[in-house]
């Protein structure tokens, strides 16, 4: 379980987070949702350890997040950024074995859980050798997410994982991201700013604006019971197609 309890956060004296309180439950799928500059990302950040809140704090099983270097909750937490933080001088295989081979892991166990994971994700074997400039947008976040997942950790951090591709490989990349988690029973934690996406992959969502928490519950509650009317004004922002709505049906 991930509990924040009154944490808040600022930079250059400017509040980015205030005074927010929440707990994530194992195993399932939570969504932080909300537009550019609402805190999502600096929740992620905190959580991960790789920042220290101003004021609050931040567990994860019971344990303080501290910001520490190795990062004591290193083995529990898989992290894929927006741009997947692939080495470029290293191939797809050294990015994901890594971690790995600085702990320790023999080998044939490396080999194992690479090929574990790329039957997964769906990734070709041969790809795992070449460079990152060599891959493909949806290539290199299938490698990102298969590092993230190499030491199975209990809880994944997705910062937009999706956000840089384009729709067809994005939707693609969606459903092979929720049938990993579904298959692997991993608590995830996804950060997004589109709304599609969250009700897609959230068992619960948390709707964030100004650094607060609006709303946290499931997507439905969201949309039947707002919080607030800023929830609504934010679930309908994104712009419908009317033209595809025929196709849609």
């Amino acid at each position: 379980m991930i509990a924040l309890q009154g944490v808040s956060k600022q930079f250059g004296g400017k509040p980015t987070l205030t005074s927010v309180s929440f707990r994530l439950d194992a195993g399932r799928t939570h969504v932080f949702l909300g537009s550019s500059g609402s805190g999502k990302t600096t929740l992620l950040r905190l959580i991960a350890g790789i920042l220290a809140p101003d004021a609050g704090t931040v567990t994860v099983d019971g344990v303080l997040v501290k910001v520490a270097d190795p990062c004591p909750l290193a083995d529990r937490l898989g992290y894929m950024t927006q741009e997947g933080g692939l080495f470029p001088h290293m191939t797809a295989a050294q990015n994901v074995t890594l971690m790995a081979r600085v702990r320790g892991w023999s080998g044939s166990a490396m080999q194992a859980r690479l090929s574990e994971l790329a039957a997964a994700v769906d990734l070709e074997p041969a790809l795992l050798q070449h460079l990152p400039v060599q891959l493909s947008g949806g290539q290199r976040q299938r490698v990102a997410l298969i590092r993230a997942l190499f030491l199975n950790p209990q809880y994944v951090l997705l910062d937009e994982p999706m956000g840089a591709l384009d729709p067809l490989i994005r939707r693609e990349l969606q459903g092979v991201l929720k049938a990993v988690f579904q298959r692997l029973k991993t608590t995830v934690i996804l950060v997004t700013h589109d709304v599609g996406e969250a009700a897609f992959f959230g068992d619960t969502i948390m709707l964030l604006h100004g650094g607060r928490v609006l709303q946290h519950g499931s997507f439905e509650e969201l949309v039947q019971t707002p919080a607030h009317p800023y929830v609504t004004e934010f679930l309908m922002a994104q712009r419908p197609v009317p033209q595809l709505r025929a196709l849609a049906t």
